[in-house]
């Protein structure tokens, strides 16, 4: 199971290649279905800033939550969710989706894109963005695109080869259940194939990154951009709208979420507490936050994720002290709040393998 974490990675970036076809290819994609109706909700948080989330009872069924600020100087957008993505054997075009949204808000252009980290479900949509828009991110987040999906590319044509070995044994067992699985699983397959061939993981941008802090003035507004510490992955971003008091956390809080530590990507719950901390002595106790993933919150529900980490790095460390392995520790280790969240007991086991790792790592 050490490389869990990593083949999660893997996996998570070929799903983001159905997000980032290359323009030249454009004539090459599938003909895609009608865009479905009800595929985001816009919350207004003030006459100038808007979260575009995907439509569901916890506001996350798919994608992050995207920030939208309005202004007369141009339109500055908080991530880009995915570019396009399979739902209900459709192929269905977020991005674009996105941008039909902010076009209901505003006629201003959109100008200035922050991405709060290098995750698929937050970047996929940068070429949309990118023809018109700067895309700005902390230094490691580039690195991280251009090489993921490198990797994807190379892992693309294998991917296509296992999903028909699926649906051949699908057929033959006769099981209609397993069959429709395998013939989605083979259609998203081929789907991001065809991506790889096309896509150039070069333009995946940022052409803009900053290291510690970064700062706008636009529209009367003073936009901080924060890097306080490692947290979800190495690059993620805290960016706060000063005067409106808003804090969007990018996937370093995820609400009601089992969050990720994506220890491939440099990722650290050690550092998440620095992250977490410092977050909110920068933006203030009263700052309304908004997370990666979820419903909008308080400061309240930023530590209730600490909370979440302390006790996890408590019990795995006296899972170490007791000589238990890595996997006995993944198999005994448990948080029952959490294991029917979205993520669930799977994605916590993972979080207790990368926990490990890091106590042990230790000095």
């Amino acid at each position: 199971m050490r490389n869990s974490l990593r083949v999660v990675w893997v996996v998570g970036m070929l799903a983001a290649l159905a997000g980032l076809l290359h323009q030249k290819s454009a004539a090459q994609q599938p003909l895609r279905a009608p865009m479905p109706p009800n595929l985001f909700t816009v919350h207004k948080l003030t006459d100038k800033l808007f979260i575009i989330a995907p439509s569901g009872p916890d506001m996350s069924n798919i994608g992050g939550n995207v920030g939208v600020f309005v202004t007369d100087e141009g339109v500055l957008v908080v991530d880009t969710n995915y570019y396009r993505q399979r739902r209900n054997g459709q192929t269905v075009a977020m991005a674009e989706g996105v941008v039909a949204e902010i076009k209901k808000l505003t006629n201003q252009p959109i100008k200035y894109v922050i991405d709060t980290h290098h995750h698929g479900d937050h970047t996929g949509g940068n070429p949309v963005f990118a023809k018109f828009a700067t895309i700005f991110a902390q230094k490691n987040v580039r690195a991280r695109l251009v090489g993921g999906y490198q990797s994807a590319v190379k892992s693309a044509p294998g991917a296509v080869a296992k999903a028909e070995q699926e649906l051949a044994a699908a057929k033959a067992s006769g099981n209609t259940v397993r069959l429709a699985d395998a013939q989605e699983q083979l259609a998203s397959a081929q789907n991001n194939l065809q991506m790889a061939q096309s896509f150039d993981p070069e333009k995946v941008g940022p052409t803009v990154s900053y290291d510690g802090e970064l700062m706008f003035h636009l529209g009367g507004e003073e936009i901080h951009v924060y890097h306080p510490a490692r947290a979800h992955t190495d690059g993620d971003s805290l960016i706060y709208f000063k005067n409106a008091n808003i804090a969007h956390w990018g996937d370093a809080f995820a609400n009601n979420w089992v969050p990720v530590i994506d220890a491939g990507s440099n990722g650290s719950s050690l550092e998440w507490l620095q992250f977490i901390d410092k977050g909110i002595q920068l933006v203030g106790e009263n700052a309304t936050m908004v997370p990666g993933h979820g419903a909008i919150a308080k400061a309240a529900d930023v530590r209730r994720l600490r909370t979440y980490f302390t006790n996890l790095q408590a019990s795995v460390g006296k899972s170490i002290a007791a000589g238990r392995t890595r996997e006995q520790s993944m198999d005994e280790v448990r948080v029952p709040a959490y294991e029917n969240l979205p993520g669930g007991s799977a994605r916590i086991r993972m979080n207790v393998a990368a926990v490990y790792d890091e106590l042990k790592a230790r000095p």
